[in-house]
């Protein structure tokens, strides 16, 4: 029995052990069991996060910030607003109404407690756009720049303008060389090219894109649209064009009484306006003077059609009615004036010779006085020529008649500040200028420096605090080659050998729709007082440059620039193929607040909007930042579009 017991103990013993060993293998089997299940339970449970931001008022708007809780059970879910804890809930999903965000980034996440602790996603949500560094100095610099070359080159090119003031600037400017358009057309021929029609254009272009005599090129190519000799038939000699080119060049910064008289005398301004061989009456056969450039002279490139006050505005008489400036009796006198004058280089004492001349196109024209009317000329202001005088000195007269009357200063101060900085300046504005073109300071009338550096130094041109610059009415839309040049040296244009060979951009299907010297007719591509339907018309506003902005000519042009972009340049012969340097752009491009502070400043003169940059924005994130040529021609593509670059302000 007492062996029998002992196996009873052993047994006993050894069942316990058994049991407690079993015991362990279930407690641990539980808690593994139970870990996994919580483990499943855990992958399972999910705190999401959403954000949105409602309309922008006074740069401010509310959030709407949206959560959905997943197998937290009742567990509170609190929310973190950059941060700080904003608010909670108890409900499984939901959403918060946020108010009074200022623009900027925000940051929001949200947790969850319990038995079961999760973190959500992150979620940043901007408000309208961060602004871009903005700086007072750049930005004049920047918009000088603008008004006074064809835009910005660079971003150093911004600084140079900025570390001087405007005034030295503009000094550094009227001292810079030029190169002649007929030197540009001579070392062709030195390389035995034949010179043809489209070298002019090739040299105009290499000069407004290439030159560092940026301000004269772009008061040279306003002059060009005011006094307008264009090639459109096409039937003008290119030399003759060359030194139509050089005229305006030469007398940019000169004397408008100068300038008159060399315009009056260009070979290409004679052919075009019909000067060019304009013979005296002859009774006999009822031939009269041609009358084309005499009232081209005085409607478009001196005094205009009505009488105008020193601040622009028309003059009016008793009965409210604006006063012409001269009649059919004018228009004639002048006509007489411009008789016997061909062209230079001939035998002018050989009668027969004035038609035909042996044509020079190179030199100014001179007069046949067998040829020249020699009757008496009624002119401006009720100012009658004597008979007899010579063609020379009718001429003398004639042109001095017409820069001395009242109205030049109006009006062709007018014409450069609508090409150079606005389309509607105001009286004030212009009150000031006119007091420069009848007065330098030294007593001297006309002179173009002088108006010019009145016209970018004045107040409504350099300060955008004036109220006139805050105005709604301020600015002017860019012309399409203005736009082009900018936008070729923003993206560092190189001259492949010195040359280029962009040629004619004058299709609006497939081009800009405009080229220097290729205008519809004298009355250049739009007119001084186009207006635009609707409100701009309502306002009694002008905006010339609209006229030539027709639906097709947008969309060309909008194509024409994409091509620009992903083409890398233009050209129509390779080897003179103008390309453009984007290194600078490209490294920019993999830091999205890079590339628009980049594209704020060179396209933008410093005056993007909170909008566009938020649309430029998406667009570049939108790629990857490896993809960095993506990037960078999404944003280009949208940059030219863009009011900022569109419209000078």
């Amino acid at each position: 029995m007492q062996q029998s017991g002992g196996r009873v103990k052993l047994y006993a013993t050894q069942f316990k052990k058994q049991w407690s060993d079993r015991l362990t293998i279930i407690a641990a089997t539980l808690i593994i069991l139970i870990w996994l299940f919580a483990s499943w339970s855990a992958a399972a449970a999910e705190l999401v996060l959403s954000a949105s931001a409602g309309a922008i008022t006074n740069n401010r708007a509310t959030a709407t910030v949206s959560f959905t809780s997943v197998g937290h059970g009742d567990a509170m879910v609190r929310l973190y607003l950059n941060g700080k804890r904003w608010g909670s809930s108890d409900l499984a999903s939901g959403s918060w109404q946020i108010p009074d965000l200022p623009v900027g980034n925000h940051k929001f996440t949200a947790n969850v407690g319990g038995a079961l602790p999760q973190w959500s996603n992150e979620v940043i949500l901007r408000i309208g756009s961060v602004p871009v560094a903005t700086d007072p100095k750049r930005i004049n610099a920047a918009r000088l720049l603008l008004q006074a070359s064809f835009g910005p080159r660079s971003l150093a090119d911004i600084d140079d303008v900025a570390n001087r003031t405007p005034a030295a600037w503009i000094e550094s400017e009227f001292a810079r060389p030029w190169d002649p358009h007929a030197g540009y057309l001579a070392a062709l021929r030195s390389q035995s090219l034949k010179v043809e029609e489209q070298h002019i254009f090739e040299a105009i272009w290499q000069n407004m894109m290439f030159s560092d005599a940026r301000l004269r090129a772009r008061v040279a190519l306003a002059l060009s649209e005011i006094m307008v000799v264009s090639n459109i038939a096409p039937d003008q000699d290119t030399d003759a064009l060359a030194g139509w080119m050089d005229t305006l060049y030469e007398n940019a910064f000169g004397n408008y009484r100068t300038l008159l008289r060399d315009v009056t005398l260009q070979p290409a301004m004679g052919y075009y306006l019909n000067m060019l061989g304009n013979d005296k009456e002859d009774l006999v056969s009822g031939r009269m003077p041609s009358e084309n450039y005499a009232r081209e002279v005085l409607q478009l490139f001196s005094i205009g059609l009505v009488e105008l006050n020193v601040d622009g505005t028309p003059k009016r008489d008793a009965a409210g009615k604006t006063i012409a400036t001269y009649d059919q009796n004018v228009v004639q006198g002048f006509a007489k004036v411009f008789t016997g004058w061909s062209f230079g280089g001939n035998d002018t004492t050989f009668s027969d010779g004035f038609n035909p001349p042996k044509k020079n196109w190179t030199v100014e024209m001179q007069a046949w006085p067998s040829h020249h009317s020699t009757g008496t000329k009624m002119l401006l202001g009720g100012v009658a020529l004597p008979a007899g005088q010579t063609p020379e000195r009718d001429l003398d007269d004639a042109l001095d008649n017409i820069a001395n009357h009242p109205n030049v200063g109006p009006f062709m101060s007018k014409r450069l500040i609508q090409f150079l900085v606005t389309s509607n300046p105001s009286p004030a504005y212009m009150t000031r200028v006119v007091a420069v073109w009848n007065n330098n300071g030294s007593g001297v009338r006309g002179d173009l420096k002088a108006v010019v550096r009145a016209i970018l130094l004045d107040d409504e041109a350099r300060s955008p605090a004036t109220a006139a610059v805050a105005s709604s009415s301020y600015g002017k839309l860019r012309e399409p080659m203005i736009r082009f040049v900018h936008f070729a040296n923003a993206m560092g244009a190189k001259s492949n050998g010195g040359r280029n060979s962009i040629w004619w951009l004058d299709s609006p299907d497939d081009a800009i729709g405009q080229t220097p010297l290729l205008a519809a007719s004298v009355f250049n591509f739009f007119s001084p007082f186009y207006t635009r339907a609707g409100a701009i018309a309502q306002a009694g506003l002008v905006a010339p440059e609209f006229q030539n902005a027709t639906d097709t000519q947008v969309v060309g042009s909008t194509n024409f620039f994409s091509r620009l972009i992903r083409d890398g340049g233009l050209g129509s012969e390779e080897a003179n193929r103008v390309d453009f340097d984007m290194t600078t752009w490209l490294s920019d491009a993999g830091t999205t607040t890079k590339l628009i502070e980049r594209m704020n400043w060179v396209l933008f003169a410093g005056g993007i909007s909170a909008n566009t940059q938020a649309i430029l924005e998406k667009a570049i994130n939108a790629y990857p930042v490896s993809e960095r040529d993506n990037r960078l021609q999404a944003a280009l593509n949208l940059a030219v579009i863009a009011p900022e670059f569109v419209i000078q302000r």
